[in-house]
């Protein structure tokens, strides 16, 4: 690739400390691949720990069956969580620390054991100690929150923060995917959804990270959470605004300031 990979690092470090969006690495090198921007990624995974960042788990994105079609890529693509990520519910999210922040719905999974290989669902089971509802904040380091694939690759996905519920659905598992779940901003409804919509299943997604891990010889270790992929599409946030999302027995809220 053209542009070196820890300059493209180093350009999107300094776009999120600086808080000021950059140009995609596409508009420069047009045949940048996914694996460059997986080692984009991982330089920038590199970089956070080498400032005092703690790794927490992943993140899953492009777990939609019609976004996979749109850009013919079908596998979810993943990119890395930090415990600094970590919002409390009922929290707040400072719009002026972010470029472009959004929220949207999850299902979260926090491993009991290690995985060094895929899994059938059965034997996946017996591997996580918890199966959350979620809320992630996304923020894309680029301007006009406009890239190509390879581009929020590169970006980690767009992470920048998450909530965990509290209400354990590991017993409930087969009922999940029809969980119903709504998001409301400024107490007005803004989107409905419900986890078939990630891959027909949230441990799909799991399933996919750990195939994708493993050709790579990394351990999803114990203790590590798992952000499974959007429901419904990301509310944009500002200043000001009140996001709840409901779920069955359990609702997560935040508050942008």
């Amino acid at each position: 690739m053209s542009l070196r990979v820890d300059e493209a690092a180093l350009r999107l470090w300094e776009a999120k400390k600086k808080m000021c969006p950059t140009a995609t690495l596409t508009s420069e090198n047009t045949t940048l691949s996914l694996s460059d921007a997986y080692i984009i990624q991982g330089k920038l995974l590199e970089m956070a720990k080498d400032a005092g960042a703690v790794p927490c788990g992943y993140k899953m994105g492009l777990t939609s069956r019609a976004k996979q079609n749109d850009v013919q890529v079908f596998e979810p693509i993943h990119g890395f969580l930090l415990s600094e990520m970590e919002i409390e519910n009922g929290g707040e999210v400072n719009t002026q620390s972010l470029i472009h922040p959004r929220a949207e719905p999850e299902i979260a999974v926090v491993m009991r054991k290690s995985v060094a290989h895929p899994l059938s669902h059965r034997e996946l089971l017996s591997c996580i100690e918890a199966i959350l509802p979620a809320m992630e904040i996304l923020d894309s380091r680029y301007k006009d929150f406009q890239f190509k694939l390879p581009d929020v690759v590169a970006d980690n996905t767009s992470a920048s923060g998450f909530i965990l519920g509290s209400r354990n659905w590991i017993s409930e598992c087969q009922s999940i995917p029809f969980l119903g779940v709504t998001v409301r901003k400024n107490g007005e409804i803004c989107e409905t959804g419900c986890p078939a919509a990630v891959l027909g299943n949230p441990l799909n997604s799991l399933m996919a990270l750990i195939r994708a891990l493993s050709r790579e010889e990394i351990v999803l270790e114990a203790g590590s959470v798992v952000l499974t992929g959007g429901i419904t599409a990301s509310i944009p946030l500002f200043k000001g605004d009140f996001i709840e999302v409901e779920w069955p027995g359990e609702a997560l809220s935040l508050r942008a300031r």
